[in-house]
């Protein structure tokens, strides 16, 4: 009988995913949901900025008011809000948020709903597309460009950027 190797190939599987269970989900994609109207808490990757990709609910989701992020590592929501959020939408990498003294910094910036987004980075002058997570078209001057404090992205194009010299 050959129970003991199929035991012993699941039992690291196993181990695997209980040590990502309460670990934090990196850029992507988290489910976050508020039943019976109560405030609840979802483990994410929150460093580099959420942004809400889809309601699922009735209930409005209306940032700071139906949902938020908390610390590093938690999205939380609230007032029934259920939706799927975006991780990894903001600066990261220190180049961000228009200031510091130049130097070359990466960040996603991420239009959803076909709107413009701004994402806040001190490019120097200089901007430039790594790499494209949008099935909508990425393209300079028409649905993305930059100038020296910010990046911007339209119509569904979403993201990653190299910036500043």
């Amino acid at each position: 009988m050959k129970v003991k190797p199929l035991v012993g190939s699941l039992l690291p599987a196993i181990a695997l995913m209980l040590a990502t269970v309460g670990a934090p989900a990196l850029a992507g994609t988290v489910n976050c949901d508020s039943y019976n109207e109560r405030r609840n808490t979802c483990s994410a990757d929150t460093r580099n900025g959420v942004a809400l990709q889809r309601q699922l609910s009735w209930n409005k989701c209306k940032k700071g008011v139906s949902w938020g992020v908390q610390d590093d590592n938690r999205i939380w929501v609230d007032q029934g809000c259920r939706g799927v959020f975006f991780t990894g939408v903001g600066w990261s990498n220190g180049g961000g948020g228009g200031g510091g003294g130049g130097g070359q910094g990466r960040l996603t910036c991420a239009s959803y709903s076909n709107r413009r987004a701004e994402c806040p980075a001190n490019t120097g002058g200089w901007a430039k597309l790594t790499r494209q997570w949008s099935n909508a078209p990425c393209i300079q001057g028409a649905s993305w460009g930059y100038n020296n404090r910010m990046i911007w992205v339209d119509r569904g194009c979403r993201a990653d950027f190299q910036f500043g010299k």
